[in-house]
């Protein structure tokens, strides 16, 4: 059980959920129409600055004994890595911007840097799930793009992200990583704020 656990916690972890979100567009929303010939324009930025530097940032940060394990288990020694993913992050999304993406499109980025920003803040006194914010803000801003962009209700992929959230939680509390409270505050950050970040883009 612990062994599906890690897995399940490894292939969902947070510096992930960036690319899932922005692949999914291709998969469920006119973007594979309208960016049909930039894919990799799009998805490698992504890739880049929300998985590739921020993780290799974090391993020099670990090899240098700044912090004392990978998956960020102490609290006070995740405000060093929340910082070099949000520089990160912002570095995407200007990138973004200077490209031209839709307004609702940069929303959805600048929802992970909100969400980031209040993680930081949140550490101070608490150990939120990273984990469950990122699985969050990648549910709540498929359905808000759904609802407010495409107008239409993919059930099937709400069902199959549900259960993914699920599993993602669970696996946190059988790691003992993170308490009930800590779990479900994690995945109500996550969701509110990409969700409401995607509806304000549709007004921009």
């Amino acid at each position: 059980m612990n062994q599906f656990a890690r897995i399940i916690s490894s292939v969902f972890q947070p510096l992930l959920m960036p690319v899932y979100s922005i692949l999914l567009l291709f998969v469920y929303t006119h973007f594979k129409l309208l960016f049909a010939n930039q894919f990799w324009t799009i998805m490698a930025p992504v890739i880049l600055f929300s998985f590739a530097v921020p993780g290799i940032l974090i391993y020099a940060v670990y090899k240098l004994k700044l912090i004392s394990d990978l998956s960020l288990k102490i609290r006070k020694e995740r405000f060093i890595p929340y910082s070099i993913v949000l520089v990160s992050y912002l570095v995407m999304i200007f990138y973004y911007y200077r490209i031209g993406m839709p307004g609702w499109f940069l929303m959805l980025v600048a929802s992970s840097i909100a969400v980031i920003l209040i993680a930081i803040f949140i550490t101070i006194w608490w150990k939120i799930s990273a984990h469950m914010f990122g699985i969050g803000g990648l549910l709540g801003g498929v359905m808000s793009v759904s609802y407010f962009i495409e107008k239409s209700n993919p059930f099937y992929l709400f069902m199959a992200l549900f259960t993914v959230a699920g599993l993602v939680g669970v696996s946190r509390l059988i790691l003992r990583r993170h308490t009930f409270g800590q779990v479900v505050g994690g995945f109500f950050l996550g969701f509110i704020i990409s969700f409401l970040f995607v509806w304000i883009g549709t007004h921009i």
